[in-house]
């Protein structure tokens, strides 16, 4: 059903701390923390005595406490101790995941360790680059993560969906082009002289009218970089204010997903207010995103997985980027046979 062995976000690096913080990914449920030297551990979330979650207990001397029947399990997943009696049984540890941290985000392989190499994280360095100003922010959404693609791929919903913040009509009626290689799908548009949207006018100073463009780049099996940038219709493209939207989608189950994003700019690093405004309207974008999402999945149910009973012209990065998805599963699915 999904990708396994690929690098998920599972919570911003600020985010984790040394107390427990549940997360279901990928249809499993695994507990993070941070040990006793202060790096990110993820686990099994189920007590291998009861299966009680390990998230309802605490951390005792850096160690995971069981409420239930108090097993101590440490960072490495092995049982430490267990009250009244000395002899731990070999059974008696849990599954941990490699985990890493880079670019502000704490990410997990769920697939084969063997595999977990850190140069395969998804280049976000936009998010922690001293040239770059950034904010995020994070969705949960229920819905299938394939429909987040969908929807980020097909970028003509901002005339509809976002007409009072980042669309307008022109959006949708400016054409598209889709190129697909054997690891990514790129969706460009260039939107020329035309109005700037409410949003675009606040974050760029820009009042006339104006030329912008945004490319969709989706890398498998759920991250898109949006490449966005905009200058006035009488001007050149060298005078282009230029962001970047990083969208970090984690499959929780078949019907949900965990939605983390950022964005960042080359301009006017230095303000605050700024920095705010534009996090504040992404999220409230992305929260009509989330509703349209919802009410999609509700609508689709289990279709939602090759929702396309009628597909459009602006479909095609869509399709072909469920068609990589799907590659990368036999792929998995061949070697693992």
């Amino acid at each position: 059903m999904w990708i396994q062995n690929a690098w998920y976000v599972a919570a911003f690096s600020r985010d984790l701390e040394h107390a427990l913080l549940p997360r279901t990914m990928l249809g499993k449920a695994v507990l993070l923390y941070r040990g006793r030297d202060g790096k990110p551990v993820a686990m099994a979330d189920k007590c291998p005595h009861r299966g009680v979650p390990l998230s309802l207990g605490k951390l005792v001397d850096g160690m995971v406490r069981c409420t239930y029947h108090g097993l101590r399990i440490d960072s490495d997943g092995q049982c430490r101790h267990i009250p009244c009696q000395t002899l731990i049984p070999a059974q008696a540890r849990v599954t941990t995941y490699p985990v890493a941290e880079k670019y502000g985000f704490t990410w997990v392989w769920m697939g084969e360790a063997a595999l977990a190499d850190a140069a395969l994280i998804p280049d976000v360095h936009w998010m922690d680059d001293p040239d770059w100003t950034a904010c995020g922010g994070y969705h949960h959404v229920g819905a299938d993560y394939q429909l987040m693609n969908d929807n980020l791929l097909d970028l003509s919903h901002e005339s509809y969906l976002h007409d009072k913040t980042i669309g307008n009509e022109a959006v949708a009626e400016a054409p598209v082009k889709t190129t697909v290689n054997a690891d990514a799908v790129r969706v460009h548009r260039d939107i020329l002289n035309c109005e700037p949207p409410p949003f675009y006018v606040k974050a760029t100073g820009f009042t006339d009218r104006i030329n912008r463009w945004h490319t969709t780049i989706f890398t498998p099996p759920s991250f898109n970089l949006i490449e966005n940038g905009s200058y006035p219709a009488t001007a050149g493209r060298d005078q282009a204010l230029e962001r970047r939207v990083i969208h970090l989608t984690t499959p929780e189950t078949a019907t949900s997903c965990h939605y983390f994003w950022g964005v960042a700019r080359a301009y006017q690093r230095d303000d605050t207010v700024l920095t705010e405004f534009i996090r504040q309207q992404s999220s409230n974008t992305f929260d009509e995103d989330k509703a349209m999402l919802e009410a999609q999945q509700r609508s689709l149910g289990d279709a939602a997985g090759s929702a396309f009973p009628v597909a459009l012209c602006t479909d095609v990065g869509p399709i072909q980027a469920r068609k990589l998805i799907q590659k990368r599963l036999a792929g998995e699915h061949a070697a693992s046979v």
